[in-house]
This record gives structure tokens, C-alpha cells and sequence, in this order.
């Protein structure tokens, strides 16, 4: 946390665009892979070893392909949700500054509870410590 331009109190969110940058790049990268080592090469099934070995690795390669896509997938949407995160904090880090600078505006308010009337000095907030009463009191 850092000071949010005016020297207070803020959120860094900075970070958090490197870390999805580096989401979205492995991504990238695992898409590279998966599309480089795509099988392209048409054989017998004797190529492989044997009448069971060819079906055996067309099987292998097929899930390899699709668990790489769906890790591709899974880090760009995880970059994504980082994104959204840091302009989540982004927005809600503007809106508290902005409604900490406007109840400061007006000079003298404040959020402490009003006098009451017949005894000056005093509030009409409960003596501190005082237990509020519960349902078991209105028997």
C-alpha cells in the first residue's frame, strides 16, 4: 500500500499487471508448444511398435493436445481475472479517496453522534460497554 497521489492511504496495484503479463505470456507459451509438437506425420500403426502401439500413442498424443489447450486457456483467463482484480482495487481505492476527500470537505461535519439536547456534553450513543439488550430480555 502506498500513497494514492495525495500522500495518504492507497492501494499499489502496479504489481499486479506485471503478474498477469506473466499469466498471459505462459500462455502464450504453452500454446506455442502445443502448436509445435501438433502431429502432423501420417504412419502405420507398425511405425509405432505394433498393432496396439500406434492406437496407444494417437490416444496419448490426442489428450496431451487437449490438456496443453485447456492449460492455455486456463492461465489466459487467470490473467484476465488479475486484470479485472487490479482495476477492482483500482476503482474502489478512487471511490474511498474521493469519499474520504468530501467528508472533509465541509467544514465541522463529522460522524460522531449528535448532543443530546437535555444534557449538553453528552451523546445519544449507548454508554460504552453497555450490552444491547437481546431477545432473551423481552421475555
Amino acid at each position: 500500500m502506498s500513497g494514492a497521489g495525495s500522500g495518504g492511504y492507497g492501494i499499489d496495484a502496479s504489481g499486479m499487471d506485471g503478474e498477469g503479463g506473466k499469466l498471459d505470456r505462459a500462455g502464450n507459451d504453452v500454446g506455442a508448444i502445443r502448436k509445435a509438437v501438433e502431429d502432423h506425420m501420417c504412419y502405420t500403426p507398425d511405425a509405432l511398435g505394433g498393432s496396439d502401439s500406434g492406437p496407444a500413442y494417437d490416444n496419448f498424443a490426442a489428450a496431451w493436445q487437449a490438456e496443453a489447450k485447456t492449460l492455455e486457456a486456463a492461465l489466459h483467463e487467470l490473467a484476465d481475472k488479475v486484470g479485472i482484480s487490479q482495476r477492482n482495487y483500482q476503482g474502489a481505492d478512487h471511490d474511498t479517496i474521493l469519499a474520504l476527500h468530501s467528508a472533509g470537505a465541509n467544514n465541522g461535519l463529522t460522524t460522531m453522534p449528535a448532543p443530546a439536547a437535555a444534557h449538553p456534553g453528552t451523546t445519544t450513543a449507548p454508554t460504552p460497554g453497555a450490552r444491547p439488550p437481546s431477545l432473551a430480555d423481552f421475555d
